[in-house]
């Protein structure tokens, strides 16, 4: 989605969402009864009973699908960085068993570069952009466990859980530039898009006797399109908006560090 639409904060959002949905609704309503009153549908028996409730529970199941896709979406990438942090804590608590060189050294960068993800390298995120200078640290992390070398059997055990954890660490890393992207994606926003203005058009038509009633019922449908939309909004990119995943496990990891350190 469009920058304008998903930079506010969650409740301006929420507002803008009603507003823009609710008066669309609203403007449609009053074009088509001023100007289209010939396409009026009046049909009191079963079969407008039928199309009336057809239409909002075939565009209903849509946006409900797409919305809690959208969601477990989000929270499996949310998940997937909790584990991230979780194992470059883990890669940090392993190299306390090497030798002490490859500790200090090893332990610097883990530090370095978990820094550098939360600085430098999560602003860019949204974008999927992978920050350079961070790369070039798990890098340098990576070669470290590569080129050590066990020179016993315990050492040996020790230095392959080290290297496993290289292992998922750098997958988990790549998932989170992999799912870095719209998950709803262009097409299906304008088909979700479509489906509103068909289900809002299809609404205005009806005659009724009531027409404050009719802008009154108008004015809620709108009202839960953009309350459907928001949801689509804030869950659509793990990444960007105001519903984005922050580095917080990351910033835990140094905290636990730092208090690693001190014992």
């Amino acid at each position: 989605m469009i920058p304008y639409i998903t930079n506010p904060p969650e409740t301006i959002l929420l507002i803008r969402m009603l507003v823009i949905s609710t008066g669309v609704s609203l403007i449609c309503l009053y074009l088509v009864q001023k100007y289209c009153t010939w396409l009026s549908l009046r049909d009191g028996g079963i079969f407008g009973t039928i199309f009336a409730n057809t239409m909002p529970t075939l565009v209903g199941f849509i946006f409900a699908f797409v919305t809690v896709a959208a969601w477990q979406n989000h929270n499996t990438v949310s998940d997937n960085v909790s584990k991230e942090a979780h194992a470059l804590f883990d890669l940090y608590q392993i190299l306390g068993a090497y030798p002490s060189e490859t500790k200090k050294i090893g332990q610097a960068e883990i530090i370095s570069y978990t820094q550098a993800v939360i600085n430098q390298e999560w602003p860019n995120l949204s974008d999927g952009e992978m920050d350079v200078e961070t790369f070039k640290k798990i890098e340098r992390i990576n070669a470290l466990f590569l080129t050590h070398k066990a020179s016993n059997l315990n050492e040996v055990a020790i230095h392959n859980e080290g290297l496993r954890l290289v292992s998922v660490y750098r997958d988990l890393r790549r998932g989170r530039f992999e799912n870095a992207i719209s998950f709803v994606g262009n097409s299906l926003w304008g088909a979700l898009v479509l489906s509103a203005l068909f289900l809002t058009l299809f609404s205005v038509f009806f005659k009724t006797s009531n027409i404050r009633i009719h802008a009154v019922m108008m004015a809620l449908e709108g009202g839960a399109l953009g309350v459907m939309f928001f949801l689509l909004v804030l869950y659509d990119n793990p990444f960007s908006g105001p519903g984005a995943i922050k580095p917080t496990p990351f910033q835990k990891t140094l905290d636990s560090i730092a208090i690693v350190r001190k014992q």
